[in-house]
């Protein structure tokens, strides 16, 4: 869902060989070449248009050490890609000099098409694309998911329903993100929030339903998922404050290290003195965990 004020937006909703005189030293085979920063755009990890990620590199980096932060745009699904992270880009590197950045596109519901599970299935690819190619890019396995309403949907739902038989990140962080559909569409108020869930899940008191439960990310909390921070308005009229509620409770009954920050005033985007805080939560809690 497309906050007014999202990560992106707001500064993100807020980066030698050595010759001796006589001798050129002999690089060891552990020894990777020195990395420079670059940033790697608009590549493909699969066949659609949409399968497009861009990627940015710090200097210095190795595939041993260099932590990856992955960003999954908002948009209910239907709308955004990865150029909404464009203006965070520079934010994020200040706030995290040695990570890595990848922000992702993936398909988008329109016009009955791209239903789903095609979201999160193209996230998964996605990540495990870049993953599988670490050793090429020179940043590690370590990894966190950072989304944005929908994004933060996402990247929850990829944490703990594909962690454990994929790629297991080291942290997720959710602004705003759904994570129980069923609760989500009885709760909200809007029919045009309403009809957003049901253009991509379906009928709820229909075959669908069984959608709606594999696309919640609340029901795939174990013990082992990664520690995890909710970030949330609690005066959310576009996904109300309740999902945040609902995961806090999961996660605490499953005893998953996790932070929930609920801002009493704010709605679905957030005021500069929110987004302030909230980045700050950001950043603590990633470089807690995302080492």
């Amino acid at each position: 869902m497309k906050t007014r004020v999202s990560i992106a937006a707001t500064a993100i909703i807020l980066s030698l060989g050595l010759a001796s005189s006589c001798k050129k030293k002999t690089k060891g085979p552990e020894e990777e070449a020195p990395a420079v920063a670059e940033n790697v755009m608009n590549v493909s990890y699969g066949n659609d248009a949409k399968h497009k990620f861009n990627i940015y590199l710090p200097a210095n980096r190795t595939s041993s050490t260099t932590p990856v932060l992955f960003l999954i745009h908002g948009g209910a699904w239907r709308a955004g890609d990865r150029s909404d992270f464009n203006n965070s880009i520079d934010p994020l590197k200040a706030m995290f000099p040695d990570y890595a950045f990848v922000s992702i596109s993936y398909r988008l519901y329109a016009g009955g098409f791209n239903k789903f599970p095609v979201q999160e299935n193209d996230v998964k690819s996605c990540i495990e694309y870049v993953l599988n190619h670490h050793e090429q890019y020179k940043v590690s396995t370590s990894f966190g998911v950072l989304g944005v309403s929908a994004g933060a949907h996402l990247s929850m739902l990829y944490a703990y329903k594909y962690g454990a038989s994929s790629f297991m990140p080291k942290a997720v962080v959710s602004w705003s993100g759904p994570t129980d559909f069923k609760s989500f569409y009885n709760g909200v108020g809007s029919t045009l929030v309403k009809s957003w869930i049901s253009d991509v899940a379906g009928n709820l008191n229909s075959q669908d339903s069984l959608i709606y439960h594999s696309s919640s990310p609340a029901r795939f909390v174990t013990s082992a998922s990664p520690p995890t921070l909710l970030i949330q308005g609690q005066a959310d009229t576009v996904v109300p404050y309740q999902q945040s509620e609902l995961m806090n409770a999961k996660l605490s009954q499953f005893h998953v290290p996790h932070v929930y920050k609920l801002y009493p005033n704010e709605g679905h985007s957030y005021s500069g003195a929110v987004v302030n805080d909230a980045l700050s939560q950001t950043q603590t809690f990633l470089n807690t965990y995302l080492k």
